[in-house]
């Protein structure tokens, strides 16, 4: 990855951590439904230990930057940590094999990341879980690849996706995790980490958006805004 990219995903990364650590109160008062009401203090730790980390050192790799973040969220505790953390790892070993950013590689990285928190926890879609924002962003994903469309659209497009998915848990009954136990009670309120994916995946997406937007701002020759997306249509 140049380190142009590097930047770019290193910008991306603190907008998702401020996003996350200003929807703390939002994401606590949802956890506490069915959880112990931290999660939106996990994410808020997690997210102040990223930004610390960048402050003092810019990572030399995308390797790097990535097993920093998963450490983080790891080190915070709890299952959310965990998944966090298995998902980190996962799509960052899945970007790392293609430095070419697409519609079609966005699809890719949100079935490894699905598939990885999957098998690690064993959530479905419909089971009120972080699941059910991650598929319908790869499925928004997926359909602007086969449309060949630009990343900046398929990011787009996910990121509203993901939106409504985590929105539609308040409607599911939880069939995973600690809030199985509620039954019914767990109707009406929505799954904490799917929101959580949500604002992430928005975060990233308007950080994306604003980078190529100002790359088209201060040189608009072709040539130096493929070199960012990649072939992409900012």
């Amino acid at each position: 990855m140049s380190d142009l990219a590097l930047r770019t995903v290193q910008r991306a990364v603190l907008s998702a951590a401020d996003a996350l650590e200003s929807a703390c109160d939002e994401l606590c008062r949802l956890d506490a439904v069915a959880g112990d009401g931290d999660h939106g203090l996990a994410m808020a730790a997690a997210s102040k230990a990223i930004r610390a980390d960048l402050s003092r050192q810019e990572p030399a790799s995308l390797t790097e930057l990535v097993a920093s973040i998963a450490n983080h969220f790891a080190a915070v505790g709890g299952s959310m940590g965990a998944l966090c953390s298995v998902l980190i790892e996962a799509v960052g070993r899945a970007a790392a094999e293609d430095s070419t950013f697409s519609a079609a590689q966005l699809a890719h990285l949100l079935t490894v990341a699905e598939a990885a928190l999957t098998s690690f926890g064993g959530a479905k879609r419909g089971d009120k879980s972080i699941i059910d924002a991650i598929g319908p962003a790869r499925d928004a994903a997926e359909n602007c690849a086969q449309q060949k469309l630009s990343p900046t659209c398929a990011l787009r497009a996910a990121a509203a996706a993901a939106h409504e998915g985590a929105m539609s848990t308040a409607g599911m009954i939880a069939r995973v995790g600690r809030a199985s136990r509620l039954g019914q009670r767990s109707l009406g309120e929505v799954d904490a980490g799917a929101m959580s994916f949500a604002i992430v995946l928005n975060a990233l997406t308007h950080s994306y958006v604003e980078d190529m937007e100002a790359m088209v701002r201060n040189d608009t020759s072709p040539t130096t805004t493929d070199r960012v997306v990649n072939g992409g249509r900012p």
